[in-house]
């Protein structure tokens, strides 16, 4: 999901192709992020946030892996440390950023290069100040239009209503505490052109600025806990000394899963 769920895919990181506002930075920490489902296929892997850096401990059968997204230095790292080897790949210059970076502003299409936009109002929802904003996008030779109402001070959507006449509203339902930490509590629901309708609830920590829990209507829910406030040892993203670079995964360190996913994108 787009906006308060704002927080990395653990495996895919969800880094997105985008023009980041220059100088900004994220709030670093660690945390465990936990996903649970109803059957029993739970997962977990630790989370470490640096400066432009992520890094991701998860295990495959005995082995640590420890996946690096390093946005500062357009690369991604995927290092076994009881093998000392490591695995590396670029990323292209100005086409990643941060998933743990906070939007810059309201425009729909900071995340959607190919997109074009234009802010149409100021239109007010649910108690909050926002901008309805217009996006148009070229797919297979048809031109798809849809409307975007931007929250003000959070920069992510508030309703969205798609070509097929899918329409999503994420609702504001106050303050809570979560872990000990202050948190909103948003409800997204979307109806879809036959009637269906999801419903899941968000938790948005202001001050990290991502969600840090997520609950789907059917028990399953995805989460970051035992979160830790503070700078990263910059160890954490770099290969150490005397590791082996390879030139393709091993096939005893593929993972056939990724690990577990805090709310999406």
């Amino acid at each position: 999901m787009k906006g308060a769920a704002r927080v990395l895919l653990a495996g895919s990181l969800c880094i997105a192709a985008s023009m980041a506002p220059a100088g900004q930075s994220n709030v670093q920490f660690s945390a465990q992020a936990v996903q649970e489902t109803t059957d029993g296929n739970n997962r977990n892997a630790r989370i470490y946030v640096g400066d432009n850096q992520v890094r991701l401990e998860y295990y495959k059968g005995e082995l640590l892996m420890a996946e690096v997204y390093d946005m500062k230095n357009r690369r991604v790292l995927l290092m076994v440390p009881q093998q000392e080897t490591y695995l590396e790949r670029s990323l292209p210059e100005g086409g990643m950023i941060n998933p743990m970076l906070p939007p810059g502003d309201s425009n729909p299409c900071l995340h959607v290069p190919q997109a074009t936009c234009r802010k149409l109002a100021q239109e007010p929802l649910f108690g909050r100040d926002a901008d309805k904003w217009e996006m148009r996008v070229k797919q297979k030779g048809r031109e798809l239009v849809s409307l975007h109402w931007m929250d003000d001070e959070r920069h992510m959507p508030l309703r969205e209503q798609w070509p097929d006449g899918t329409v999503s509203e994420l609702r504001p339902l106050g303050e809570e505490r979560l872990d000990g930490r202050p948190v909103e509590r948003w409800e997204k629901k979307t109806t879809y052109p036959d009637g269906r309708i999801t419903l899941s609830t968000q938790w948005y920590d202001p001050e990290l600025q991502i969600a840090v829990r997520e609950e789907l209507a059917d028990g399953k829910f995805r989460a970051l806990r035992d979160i830790r406030v503070e700078p990263q040892p910059v160890q954490l993203f770099e290969v150490p000394a005397g590791y082996r670079q390879l030139e393709s995964i091993p096939a005893g360190a593929t993972r056939r899963e990724p690990p577990p996913a805090p709310p999406a994108h």
